[in-house]
This record gives structure tokens, sequence and C-alpha cells, in this order.
């Protein structure tokens, strides 16, 4: 039970950097949006904390839910036919969401602005 009780605690906690982080994103967005140049609007480091904060919160959920995973495979009960699919979907839905959360932190440039890097054209 503790193992679950981290995995919800870690991965509401990750969420909330994750969501804190996108906040200050955007402000550098719109710094994109009146300029048009990417290096004229610097990353904040903070939002590189959060991001990466967020990871390390998200990877500890998945080691606890694989715990909690490899418990429920050990002592079965009648609760196994539902708290096991739960785990296991808990446990890849942190994982890929880790995954988007550590290249967010590596390379948190929108994929999606529409605009070239200082206004030139990259044909």
């Amino acid at each position: 039970m503790l193992a679950a009780l981290i995995a919800v605690t870690t991965f509401g906690a990750a969420v909330l950097c994750f969501i804190l982080a996108e906040g200050l994103f955007d402000a550098r967005t719109a710094q994109i949006a009146e300029n048009h140049c990417h290096s004229a609007a610097p990353v904040p480091v903070m939002v590189s904390v959060l991001n990466g904060l967020a990871t390390g919160m998200l990877l500890a959920a998945a080691v606890s839910l694989l715990c909690l995973l490899v418990l429920l495979c050990r002592y079965p009960s009648e609760r196994n036919t539902v708290a096991v699919p739960l785990t296991a979907l808990g446990l890849v839905a942190s994982v890929l969401f880790m995954f988007g959360a550590g290249y967010e932190t590596v390379r948190p440039e929108p994929a999606s602005t529409g605009h070239n890097p200082c206004a030139f054209s990259s044909r």
C-alpha cells in the first residue's frame, strides 16, 4: 500500500511541476510570437528545473508502481483481477509521461510554433 501511495503522490506532484513549467514557458512563446526569433527569447531556467524535477518524480512513480506490480503478482488475492491491470496501465502511463517530460527538459522548443528561427527560411 505504501508503494501505491508513493506512486500517486509523486505522479500528482510531477504533473503539477509540468503544468507550472508549461505556464512559465508560455511567456517565452509570447516573446517568440512578438519578434519571430527563437534565440531572442531564452528558455527560463525554472522551466528546465521544473521539467527535470517532473522527470525525476515520474521515475520514482514508475519504480514504485513496478514494486507494487511485483507485490501484487507475488501475493495473489481476489483484488488482483482489477489491481494488476490498473497498476500496469499506470506504469505505462508514468513511463511514457516521463519520456515526454524528459524530452521537454532536453529540448524545450515548441514543435509547432510555425516560426523559423530569427525569420530565416530553412529551404
